[in-house]
């Protein structure tokens, strides 16, 4: 018997909250599955369909728009790095394909010295297939502590991740360096309008405490298939605004820790399921 939380893609479907009709959108399935890393999977069959979602996201307007307000918080400025983490499942997911081919423009785009992707759930195939991309892939699940440079601009692509994903990269790169970052995720404007304040400062305490010094750049949705980018903003901690803020502000505690939460994988998860 079908599922009638999911659609013939095995995409889930959600309510948007943003909806006066509360029309149904879709996301990526969330499933945590370990213990098959092993899967096989047609490489060059996968290579194929992510190239077709290349030339196709090629001809939208969305990728005219979302490269044009890169290029913009650039200014010009060589980006030294792109790291992409959370894709999911490419060989599977039509949302992951395109969200893959939009890095892959980019990459394309800024040229950059090297562009790092992560998620615990790649298959080995997987991490074939963005090899001979010309990706490099992160074997270690750091939980989003990626550092980044502080020689030029990041761009750190986190698609339809976890907030605490977001947080904990924020808590690693806690600092003024936060300036050399473009964070490319869900909207952190969205998040704060539509959680209380105080649950917010006790979950994601970093995500909450840089929003008021975060330039936002929201995204027109208007690629063909509407669940792919949805919420999906560009986020610049420009200088001028983290000049503003004291030497107190960057004080920071230990690694943030969650509870009750199955959408974030965390490496202990890994190690116990894997055992």
């Amino acid at each position: 018997m079908s599922n009638p939380n999911f659609d013939s893609d095995g995409f889930q479907k959600v309510k948007s909250k943003r909806s006066s009709k509360n029309k149904p959108t879709k996301i990526p399935a969330k499933e945590t599955h370990f213990d098959n890393q092993n899967i096989i999977i047609d490489v060059e069959k996968v290579i194929q369909r992510i190239r077709s979602s290349v030339d196709d996201l090629r001809l939208s307007d969305y990728l005219e728009g979302f490269l044009k307000s890169v290029s913009s918080l650039l200014d010009g400025r060589s980006v030294v790095e792109i790291v992409c983490l959370g894709l999911g499942h490419i060989s599977e997911c039509n949302i992951s394909r395109y969200q893959l081919a939009l890095l892959l423009c980019l990459k394309e785009h800024c040229n950059p010295q090297k562009v790092l992707t992560h998620d615990p759930i790649f298959y080995k195939g997987e991490c074939e297939v963005l090899n001979k991309l010309g990706l490099e892939v992160i074997t270690e699940n750091n939980e989003g502590g990626y550092v980044i440079s502080g020689k030029g601009p990041t761009i750190v692509y986190l698609p339809h991740c976890p907030k605490q994903l977001t947080n904990n990269f924020l808590w690693s790169n806690w600092g003024p360096n936060l300036e050399n970052c473009v964070l490319i995720c869900n909207s952190f404007g969205s998040l704060i309008d539509n959680q209380p304040s105080r649950i917010l400062s006790e979950t994601v305490p970093y995500i909450y405490k840089i929003f008021p010094n975060t330039t936002e750049h929201s995204l027109d949705n208007n690629f063909k298939f509407t669940d792919i980018f949805n919420d999906t903003s560009i986020h610049q901690f420009s200088k001028k605004n983290l000049e503003k803020v004291d030497s107190d502000f960057w004080k920071k505690g230990s690694k943030p820790s969650y509870e009750n939460t199955e959408e974030f994988i965390t490496s202990l998860m890994v190690q116990k399921l894997n055992i």
